[in-house]
């Protein structure tokens, strides 16, 4: 969704803004003079001291679907910063968390204290992660085995926005994943992916200050050489 503030409100949107304060709409969220909401799934129950750069202090509450983040009358007495402390609980990457606060360090950011649980039937826990050997076996995924693995060259190109075309070598690592659910581990999930490492940078942002792309991963599909794996990768990737 294109990012709307108030003076390009529709005639909807302008009685809403009477109405409740709204001012601005984005992709994410929908921001108030009192907060924001999200519309989106989730759990949290959540007391903030202080926001992004803000020393406003806030709750954040979501049962199940909808997220309202509304401010507080008061302000913190931290000094402003990315991160502060938090204290309640939520739910999201299929990790309960229950946030315990935090202090504030030398650099004005918090060491946040947490306690996390993996639930269980819905987490995926790791099996293995193992490389392709250059002997053809599987051997352990880690640096101390990157001389003894299994390696291919490609060629590869990417082409900008503006149709110029930018050419390097792909060095591809075949590696394989299995998972498998918190509780149930006879339900698991494998998958294989290329770990690619290009003899230059590639994207839009090649040779500015941001630097440009020099490795990535992508996951294959079943059936897959690493040659495919790369044709595909060369027609939908944008970096």
């Amino acid at each position: 969704m294109k990012e709307t503030y108030s003076h390009e409100f529709n005639y909807v949107q302008k009685l809403i803004q009477r109405a409740f304060g709204m001012w601005r709409i984005n992709r994410d969220s929908v921001d108030f003079k009192w907060g924001y909401f999200a519309p989106r799934f989730g759990f949290e129950l959540m007391f903030n001291r202080g926001g992004y750069f803000d020393q406003t202090t806030s709750v954040t509450i979501c049962i199940l679907w909808g997220v309202f983040n509304i401010k507080l009358p008061f302000k913190t007495s931290i000094p402003e910063s990315c991160d502060c402390p938090r204290y309640g609980i939520q739910i999201h990457s299929d990790t309960l968390w229950i946030h315990l606060g935090g202090k504030m360090n030398d650099w004005e950011q918090c060491d946040s204290k947490w306690i996390t649980w993996n639930i269980p039937y819905v987490t995926w826990q790791l099996d293995f992660h193992q490389q392709k050997g250059a002997d053809g076996g599987w051997i352990k995924s880690g640096y101390e085995n990157r001389d003894k693995t299994y390696k291919e060259e490609h060629p590869y190109s990417y082409t900008l926005r503006s149709g110029e075309v930018q050419s390097v070598i792909a060095t591809c690592t075949l590696e394989r994943w299995q998972h498998h659910r918190k509780w149930f581990p006879f339900l698991k999930r494998k998958s294989s992916d290329l770990w690619i490492a290009f003899s230059g940078e590639v994207g839009e942002e090649a040779g500015s200050w941001k630097g440009g792309t020099v490795g990535c991963g992508w996951e294959m599909k079943k059936g897959e050489t690493i040659s495919d794996a790369l044709v595909r990768m060369q027609a939908e990737r944008k970096f």
